[in-house]
């Protein structure tokens, strides 16, 4: 009897495999052989599912854009506004999940160097423009179910870019952890007279 394969599984545990080259070196050092050997599977069989290392990467993009969208709407359905004493306080925990997750999360930790990539590459920054657009479009439709449609695309533009760039510094150890409770207080903290 043949061997049943699921594709997909399989094409999602070469992407982990990817996600961790990236851990020791620059994508653009990074070889199919290189992923192969991470994904314990042979050259030729990698090669299967995808034709090159483009074409990987770009899946790897479209991945992260669906994964940060996905758990975002989550996190909102899973956390109700009335359980909290105030817009900050709720919009405060959203922001320390963005920064610390959750336990069992396998986070896409290769986008820092995807977000340069695109700049060199016009299929993965036209993609990385549709992640960062469907991340706005989530956020926004998840800001106007708990607040109304007083609020709108210029909120959730401001909310992408408190979580990219809590991403970005959470993916390079930039952080030291102390305001993750408190990120939008201290942003307020700013604006006092």
């Amino acid at each position: 009897m043949p061997l049943i394969v699921d594709k997909d599984a399989v094409k999602e545990k070469i992407l982990m495999a990817f996600q961790n080259c990236i851990e020791e070196k620059p994508l653009a050092n990074i070889t199919l052989r290189d992923i192969a050997e991470k994904a314990e599977m042979s050259h030729p069989n990698l090669l299967y599912y995808f034709k090159n290392k483009h074409e990987l990467v770009v899946s790897y993009a479209e991945y992260t854009r669906d994964y940060f969208s996905q758990k975002c709407v989550e996190w909102f359905e899973e956390n109700d506004r009335s359980n909290f004493a105030s817009n900050a306080d709720y919009l405060n925990k959203f922001m320390e999940y963005v920064a610390v997750g959750k336990a069992d999360e396998n986070r896409p930790n290769a986008t820092t160097q995807l977000y340069v990539y695109a700049q060199y590459d016009k299929e993965i920054g036209k993609l990385v423009r549709e992640e960062f657009w469907a991340w706005k479009k989530t956020m926004e439709e998840c800001l106007v179910r708990i607040y109304g449609q007083e609020v709108g695309a210029k909120e959730a533009e401001v909310m992408m870019i408190l979580i990219s760039g809590t991403f970005i510094c959470n993916y390079n150890n930039a952080l030291t952890g102390a305001i993750n409770s408190n990120i939008l207080g201290y942003i307020g903290n700013l604006t006092k007279s």
